[in-house]
């Protein structure tokens, strides 16, 4: 009976004394990459934060400071436009003439008339279209004097730069503007003409110099009226 009870309770204490002490050993880690891989817990936060009022970004370049496209002067702006400034006069006048739908009356019975043609384009070099436009005064008499007035482009309004005196009755024909240069075609008398009737139709040229129109060249063909 004794040899039976003495394995009985051997084997009581050892199950007893397992139960109170467990030991636990460090698992090895299979993979140490993935232990360093963030748990479904962990925030991840940028070091920009993106704000909500912030607009989104735009492929469109920006383009507000860029030249705005300058606007070329039109013949019609010439009929309100001046003659004459504060440094250059216009045929003498002390102060700048104002044209009313193109004409001016004076109080000693003269009178300016704008003609046609008009031609628009760049004479300065800024790319903005100047005007150019003949000009007859008329004082009354016989004497009907015509000149090229130049007009500069300022912010797209007419400004009045210079004038040429072409002549007393020599009616022009056409005006243009092409690469910085003006060309007039006019008629005129030969320089030993004794007869007042015109005889000579001239195609001047003329170029921007500081502020004057100056003739670099003319070629005069016959005319016959």
């Amino acid at each position: 009976m004794r040899r039976t009870l003495l394995p009985v309770a051997a084997l009581a204490l050892v199950a007893a004394l397992s139960g109170c002490v467990t030991i636990n050993t460090p698992a090895d880690d299979p993979d140490p990459a993935a232990s360093a891989q963030p748990t479904g817990s962990t925030v991840s936060v940028n070091d920009e934060t993106a704000d909500p009022d912030d607009p989104a970004p735009s492929a469109v370049p920006d383009t507000s400071g860029a030249p705005a496209t300058l606007r070329a002067l039109t013949c019609a702006q010439l009929k309100t436009a001046v003659l004459g400034n504060g440094s250059e006069r216009y045929n003498g006048y002390p102060e700048p003439i104002p044209l009313v739908d193109g004409m001016w009356s004076g109080e000693d019975g003269t009178v300016v008339h704008i003609q046609q043609p008009c031609a628009i384009g760049d004479l300065t070099g800024d790319d903005a279209a100047d005007a150019l436009v003949p000009v007859l005064m008329d004082g009354g008499g016989t004497g009907k004097f015509w000149q090229i007035v130049m007009y500069g482009n300022i912010d797209g309004k007419p400004v009045y730069v210079t004038m040429v005196d072409i002549g007393d009755r020599t009616p022009v024909e056409s005006v243009s503007i092409k690469s910085r240069r003006a060309t007039v075609v006019y008629l005129t008398r030969p320089e030993d003409a004794s007869s007042a009737e015109v005889a000579v139709r001239r195609t001047a040229v003329y170029e921007l110099s500081g502020s004057r129109l100056v003739e670099i060249s003319h070629t005069d063909a016959p005319y016959t009226p």
